[in-house]
């Protein structure tokens, strides 16, 4: 059990202890930054609860259980932006039920700071004072965001970041990667194994690393910016310019293979149910939910995108106060060395306007608008 789940012993020994014991909390929140596996972990813990081998893994209720087949185990996503009321009052009718086929209910409820007031405010006595055998498992990036009447009413467990040998050896076991390049990736990914897993991806097959390395030291301005890279027509364009549309042609590709996995599902469905009603709804569910994918997907794309920006702009302002040895990206020490010509206070503004513009993603400003405006401001700090 959450061996799929890399780091985090203190949390597992504490898990394991209760399920043990039986001294479970009837609702859990878990918190930390993004890619920490809270909600794989989330899911783990609900197969173990659902299932009588405890969440051995290894039979047919487990993998029942992990593909979302067991009616003892639920999960409430948000639709759209927020989850909504109408979400959670079928959660909350259907309390009183004794579970299907184990001894207890759980319910996962993914990115709860999305909750709506009302459907928040539904959610809390339930919270408070849920049947026995009920177990909610609430999980967040952003703790700050969520309603302090839903803290208070759980018990918080705290995800930290890996350490970077922990991120490393995580890349060698699970992604193959070698142990250069698994130190290197483990540093930018500030101990998050989703974001590492990412640009393990990246390094295998688009290498887009590279290429946003380069637009940020075009954006920057320096001698890096006319070097690396590939020769083609996003050299000839303003970088901010190149920057954005090196995203949007990630972004397209990703939302491309999410169609493309929505459109085999739905094939599936059609061919599976004669019922016309249900096979429409499911369709539509698909449809539902590959567009919550394709827009989870590009938010964060451009986070990372951002990150390996603000990791540039961080290196650049290291080497200005004379502080080599903390660069992240070293293998790429020789083109900063050549681009660090402004003094720190400018990449202290920059990196700055790096970590405004991540706020406004989050809070859901159109994503071009955003980026555009970020470079706008850049040019007014480097004058380009």
């Amino acid at each position: 059990m959450f061996e799929a789940v890399a780091g985090q012993g203190r949390v597992k020994r504490v898990l394991e202890r209760a399920l043990r014991e039986d001294r479970l909390s009837h609702a859990y929140l878990f918190a930390g930054q993004e890619g920490l596996g809270k909600l794989d972990f989330a899911r783990e813990l609900g197969v173990a609860l659902v299932t009588g081998c405890a969440g051995c893994g290894a039979c047919d209720e487990c993998a029942r259980a992990r593909r979302g087949l067991h009616p003892d185990l639920s999960v409430i996503e948000a639709e759209g932006d927020q989850i909504r009321l109408d979400q959670v009052e079928p959660l909350i009718a259907d309390l009183a039920l004794r579970p299907f086929t184990a001894t207890r209910r759980v319910w996962v409820i993914p990115e709860c700071e999305r909750l709506k007031d009302e459907a928040a405010n539904k959610l809390l006595k339930s919270l408070e004072e849920p049947p026995a055998h009920v177990h909610f498992l609430l999980v967040t990036d952003r703790l700050e965001r969520v309603k302090p009447t839903i803290v208070s009413r759980c018990q918080v467990i705290e995800f930290a970041p890996l350490s970077d040998a922990e991120v490393a050896a995580h890349l060698a076991r699970v992604h193959g990667v070698g142990p250069d390049d698994a130190a290197t990736l483990a540093r930018l990914a500030r101990g998050s194994v989703d974001r590492a897993a990412r640009l393990a991806a990246d390094a295998r097959g688009p290498r887009r690393r590279e290429q946003y390395l380069l637009q940020a030291a075009r954006l920057v301005g320096g001698a890096a910016a006319g070097s690396g890279g590939r020769a083609d027509d996003a050299r000839t364009r303003r970088p901010g310019s190149a920057f954005i549309a090196l995203l949007e042609a990630e972004t397209a590709a990703l939302g491309d293979e999410v169609a493309s996995r929505a459109a085999a599902e739905a094939a599936e469905l059609e061919q599976a149910l004669s019922d016309r009603r249900e096979r429409e709804r499911r369709v539509k569910a698909v449809e539902a939910r590959a567009r919550r994918e394709a827009a989870r997907l590009r938010r964060l794309a451009a986070l990372d995108a951002l990150d390996l920006l603000a990791s540039w702009l961080r290196d650049l302002l290291a080497l200005s106060c004379g502080a080599p040895a903390t660069i992240l990206n070293v293998d790429r020490r020789e083109s900063l060395e050549e681009s660090a010509l402004a003094a720190p206070e400018v990449y202290r503004r920059l990196l700055g306007i790096v970590a405004a513009t991540r706020g406004d993603l989050y809070l859901n400003i159109d994503q071009k608008l955003a980026l555009q405006a970020m470079v706008v401001r850049f040019e007014e700090v480097t004058g380009a």
